[in-house]
């Protein structure tokens, strides 16, 4: 089958593709509009109705979505050199969202830089990270299984290597307990931190809780941005 049609095979990457990239004066005057309706919105007298600060955030969300779904091309062809068994392209595209997202928040136009040319590099970056994030957390487990398997002589560690081990595991524990029900168990199943060990992808998650793809990847993003951010607050 010819490299043509590598997309078409995957409906859900197809529709992602579909919004055509904006030419440069579109681009442009979206971001205008976008900066005029913030500022707009910022002026607006807190004391007045919200009638008119509601349709300023209407608006700015409108026009986000609008350069983000006609970027989206961009994160899956980012997306597909970083893919591994355990991130296939459709979950890397997901989760890459929210970075696109914060990407079109503080973008600034005015530099004369081509949006896609920032996002290439901030998203590039988060991609890097994630696969530097699994590595490391492959690396633990690997070693974490080897461990048990060696001699205890071989396998001691430090009071520096345990106290640091138990500090990270009472943080992810601490981030968790944050976390509602539901979202713990997406989140456990999805990295493989249940009894099997295996790490699951939302279509999985899916079918096994019985909520659509969509529904399982915005409730475990929202629940791992939570998870990041509680874990970056303690890191030095």
């Amino acid at each position: 089958m010819g490299k043509g049609t590598k997309f078409e095979q995957n409906a859900g990457l197809a529709r992602l593709c579909r919004s055509d990239i904006l030419s440069i004066d579109e681009e442009r005057r979206l971001f205008t509009r976008l900066r005029s309706v913030r500022a707009k919105e910022l002026r607006s007298n807190p004391k007045s109705s919200t009638t008119a600060r509601s349709r300023c955030a209407h608006e700015a969300a409108a026009i986000r979505n609008r350069i983000v779904e006609c970027n989206l091309r961009l994160v899956v062809s980012l997306a597909r050199h970083y893919t591994a068994p355990e991130r296939p392209v459709e979950d890397l595209v997901s989760e890459a969202t929210l970075p696109l997202i914060r990407c079109v928040e503080s973008f600034d136009s005015r530099r004369g830089t081509r949006f896609s040319t920032y996002a290439t590099r901030a998203l590039t970056n988060w991609f890097a990270r994630v696969r530097r994030l699994d590595s490391r957390r492959r690396s633990r487990f690997s070693q974490g299984e080897n461990w048990r398997e060696v001699p205890a002589a071989e396998g001691r560690t430090t009071a520096s290597d345990r106290l640091t081990r138990a500090e990270a595991l009472a943080r992810l524990g601490d981030g968790l307990a944050r976390l509602s029900p539901r979202e713990r168990v997406l989140v456990a199943e999805r990295f493989g931190l249940t009894g099997d060990r295996c790490p699951r992808t939302f279509r999985e998650l899916g079918a096994r809780h019985g909520l659509s793809k969509e529904r399982v990847r915005v409730i475990t993003c929202r629940a791992i941005s939570r998870l990041r951010q509680s874990f970056d607050e303690f890191t030095p």
